[in-house]
């Protein structure tokens, strides 16, 4: 049986499903919790709000029974450091210029806050490619030489970083400086291996990137595709594919794990 704080934890949230659902499992399945990731107590935390004293007492408390500060420093750095990766799902959308994947995104944003689901995306650019304008304070500071600009207002900020010969960043080091959400829709990246859903459009003459990109788990297409055999939906039916990119979304450290193979 559960322990007491998950319990409580359950009915804050009013069910083993919504829980599941908030901090991103698929099982709903929660027995056995002592065996579950230590990472994982925080991500119930922040979607109940019952504190992670309660929820794992047994991680919260020196062997000897006293609140031993190192002890539980040790303990939470360890948590915190898992924190991101537990929480955060990732999923890409792939396809040639011109099928439509900026204009897709652009649709699903609303359908997954209206699901109250926090979204974060990440574009992959030409290189050349700049978001700022000659003549601007801000400009002038980069080609000053400035290695980070940051540019804030009441209502947003910017960070500008130029690399100066470094490498390019790759998809993971970019994600790792979002802010903790539930969704990172990645457009672009393509050759990286986490799972993508293909956007096919008739009018580009193009072929489709599947089946020579092994992580495509799906495909929204204006057309009929009788000879794929991947989940294929209508390009026009956004709550579809919002469903699907929900479905094929895994952790950014299910990412982490498969390039490390």
């Amino acid at each position: 049986m559960p322990e007491r704080g998950l319990l409580e934890a359950i009915r804050a949230v009013g069910g083993v499903t919504e829980l599941a659902r908030r901090i991103g499992i698929t099982q709903p399945s929660v027995s056995n919790w002592t065996r579950v990731p230590v990472s994982r107590v925080i991500s119930v935390e922040s979607a109940t709000g019952v504190d992670r004293t309660i929820l794992r007492p047994d991680l919260y408390a020196a062997a000897d029974g006293s609140d031993d500060i190192d002890v539980m420093r040790d303990r939470e750095n360890a948590i915190i450091g898992a924190r991101l990766k537990s929480t955060m799902r990732i999923i890409g959308l792939a396809g040639w210029s011109g099928s439509g994947k900026t204009t897709l995104v652009t649709k699903l944003i609303p359908v997954f806050k209206a699901r109250g689901i926090s979204v974060s995306t990440l574009k992959h650019a030409h290189h050349g490619f700049d978001l700022d304008k000659p003549g601007k304070d801000s400009f002038m500071h980069r080609e000053a030489g400035a290695t980070e600009v940051i540019i804030a207002s009441a209502n947003r900020w910017a960070m500008l970083h130029e690399l100066r010969q470094e490498e390019e960043w790759d998809m993971l080091d970019l994600v790792a400086k979002l802010s903790p959400v539930d969704l990172v829709l990645v457009e672009g990246f393509k050759r990286d291996a986490f799972p993508k859903i293909e956007v096919h459009r008739a009018a580009n003459e193009k072929p489709l990137l599947y089946p020579n990109d092994s992580y495509i788990a799906a495909i929204a297409a204006d057309m009929d595709l009788p000879q794929v055999k991947l989940p294929v939906v209508d390009l026009n039916d956004i709550e579809a594919i919002a469903d699907l990119l929900l479905k094929y979304a895994v952790t950014v450290g299910d990412v982490e794990r498969t390039m490390a193979d």
